[in-house]
Formats: structure tokens, C-alpha cells, sequence
């Protein structure tokens, strides 16, 4: 029997119509208004507490410290700033990140300053709806061993701090996110003699303990291990790395998914996922990679989104409609932060 060929062609019309259908789609992006005047920038976005939050400045003839906050997701409303009255630089900081839990919302500012035009670092919490700069004493994140001042965390006990000092890897403490307990030259945090520390991040566990990630690097070596330090008041140490692995690692965010703990770094050329459950540490497939490294990690549709040289959801390539420098997660939306703009979409 001869197929016509017509009925050939129709035959391959319904193929080529189920392959199209077949093919995976991927949900529209919306960008999201800030009320502002002047230019936005942005570095950070959390969700905690049925809020979002997005930091980072305002830039008119000056720059201004800067965060929107909303429950919806669509609606925004600016956030207000109190620096101290006799602060030089508050008033001109621009917010590196934000973190929030069980009420509190702290947010960690910077701006060059100085003769050699270091980082001046202010914490700032939320008082009445209004970010008020917090006091310290200028050796608390600057000074002669000041290294640099990462990611701020928040869990139910208190808000914490990653970051470098001459000595290595340090933390910063506080139990009411408002007076923070430098901890530097810890031994089992800070370098030794084989090893040179850098924390990167920190997490929360159920147990009352801080995890703080990163790498410890073998001195004069190019190798790097991903490293993981635990702590519950920041005086005794314990480590809890990922398997060692040989060449160049290091964990450079963490987040929390229930009980467990997911991370995402590098590892050589590419990036890496870890999770952490049950006290084990397991790793996942490498994906993408990009030189400046792992600038954010949330989870949405929990599966874990990673920014950095792009935006990739559960180690695969996502389109986005600009640069990704801050993810965050609630359900299955992800709120995506470029330089200077908003977005929000599905996973």
C-alpha cells in the first residue's frame, strides 16, 4: 500500500507539532518597580518571614545606604535608614547583604574611605521599620588586622558574620544584631601552620550551632580545601569539611533547605553543590564556572539556584533578562537582582 504524499506530509506536521509541544518552556520573567529617585543599585535579596527584601543604593550626587522590602512580591515599599548622628560614613554606604530570621532583619553596609581607601563597615538593624546604624568601635571590622567583612546570616538565636582577618578565617557574633563580638586568631578557625583560612558565609543549624564555610588554603600550593567550621559561641572550634578533594576548592555560599544544609563554591573551573544531611557531607555534579565565583545561592522549587557568571537552577543554564548578582527563594519563585533591577519568575 503507497502513502500518499500528502498524508506524509500531514504525518510530519504532527510529529514536528508534538516536538514542539515536548520541549521545555521556561516561565516569563517580571520586572518588579522600586520606588526610588535617583539610580538603584542593588547587591542582595532575602526572604524570610513572609518578607522580601532587596539592598543595596541610591545614587544621586552622592550614594545613599538603600533596601525595599514587600509580602507579595509586587508591591514595594522603600525602606527608611537612621545612621548614627556622628557617623561619617553610614550616610554613604552602599548594603553588601542582608539577612533575616525570627523577626530580626540585619544588613551589613560598606564604603571606601580613608587614606588607602579601605572598606568602612557599619551593621545596621531594623528598629520600628527603620534601619538604624548600629555603634562599634572602628577596630571591630577595620584597623590594623582587618581583613574583609563577607556575608551576614541570621538564625533564631542571633545574627553572624563571615569574614578574614590577618589571622585567617574570623566571625563576627552578636545576640541581638545590634553589638557584634569580633572573633579572630581562634585556634580551629583562624590559619595555621599548614594552612591559610578564609570563611566565606555562614548557616544556622537546628542544634544551636553556627556553620561557617570556606576554604583553608595549603600554603605555598595552588590546592584548596572546601572547608566547614562549627561553632555554638564562637569560643570552641570544631571542623566538619566536605570529603578533601585535591586542586582548587572552596564553599563560598551556604543555605539552609529543612534540616540540612546546602553549598555551592568551586571546585577547579566549575562550580560545585554540596548538601549536608544527617552530619554528612555529599557532593554533586560540577557545572558552569566563572572566575569571580558563586556571588549567590537560594533554593526555589527546591532545587538549588546558584548566580554566578550566569544563573543556573539545579547546575543547568537559566536565561535571564540581565545579569544575576543575588538570588532568593520562596516556594517555587525566585527573585533574581541584577545591578540595577529586579525580577521575579517560577522554577
Amino acid at each position: 500500500m503507497k502513502t500518499s504524499f500528502s498524508c506524509s506530509i500531514a504525518v510530519l506536521a504532527a510529529v514536528l507539532a508534538v516536538n514542539a509541544c515536548s520541549k521545555p518552556t521556561h516561565p516569563a520573567w517580571t520586572r518588579l518597580d522600586l520606588p526610588a529617585r535617583g539610580t538603584i543599585g542593588l547587591n542582595d535579596v532575602a526572604d524570610c518571614d513572609g518578607h522580601w527584601y532587596a539592598a543595596g543604593v541610591i545614587k544621586d550626587a552622592t550614594t545613599h545606604p538603600a533596601a525595599w522590602t514587600s509580602t507579595d512580591g509586587k508591591t514595594w515599599s522603600a525602606v527608611a535608614f537612621r545612621p548614627l548622628p556622628t557617623s561619617y560614613y553610614g550616610p554613604n554606604q552602599v548594603i553588601q547583604s542582608v539577612a533575616c530570621a525570627a523577626g530580626r532583619v540585619a544588613m551589613i553596609g560598606a564604603i571606601p574611605g580613608g587614606v588607602h581607601g579601605n572598606p568602612r563597615v557599619s551593621t545596621w538593624g531594623l528598629v520600628g521599620g527603620v534601619m538604624a546604624e548600629n555603634p562599634a568601635p572602628f577596630e571591630t571590622y577595620g584597623g590594623e588586622k582587618a581583613g574583609g567583612v563577607g556575608r551576614i546570616a541570621a538564625g533564631p538565636a542571633g545574627i553572624a558574620i563571615a569574614g578574614d582577618r590577618v589571622s585567617g578565617a574570623a566571625a563576627w557574633l552578636s545576640g541581638d544584631g545590634r553589638t557584634f563580638r569580633l572573633v579572630e586568631d581562634a585556634p580551629g578557625l583562624a590559619s595555621d601552620a599548614g594552612h591559610q583560612t578564609m570563611a566565606r558565609d555562614a548557616a544556622y543549624l537546628d542544634d544551636g550551632r553556627w556553620a561557617f564555610v570556606g576554604g583553608a588554603a595549603v600554603k605555598n600550593s595552588l590546592d584548596e580545601q572546601a572547608a566547614v567550621w562549627l561553632t555554638t559561641d564562637g569560643t570552641t572550634w570544631t571542623r566538619d569539611d566536605p570529603p578533601d578533594a585535591g586542586g582548587y576548592n572552596e564553599i563560598q555560599r551556604v543555605v539552609r533547605d529543612g534540616s540540612d544544609l546546602v553549598a555551592a563554591g568551586v571546585r577547579g573551573d566549575r562550580f560545585e553543590v554540596w548538601r549536608w544531611h544527617a552530619g554528612r557531607w555529599t557532593a554533586g555534579k560540577a557545572f558552569g564556572g566563572d572566575a569571580s565565583g558563586v556571588r549567590s545561592l537560594t533554593l526555589a522549587g527546591g532545587k538549588p539556584v546558584v548566580a554566578g557568571g550566569g544563573l543556573w537552577v539545579d547546575g543547568s543554564s537559566r536565561s535571564a533578562p540581565a545579569d544575576a548578582v543575588a538570588v532568593a527563594g520562596r516556594g517555587n519563585t525566585l527573585l533574581v537582582a541584577s545591578t540595577d533591577g529586579l525580577w521575579s519568575t517560577t522554577v
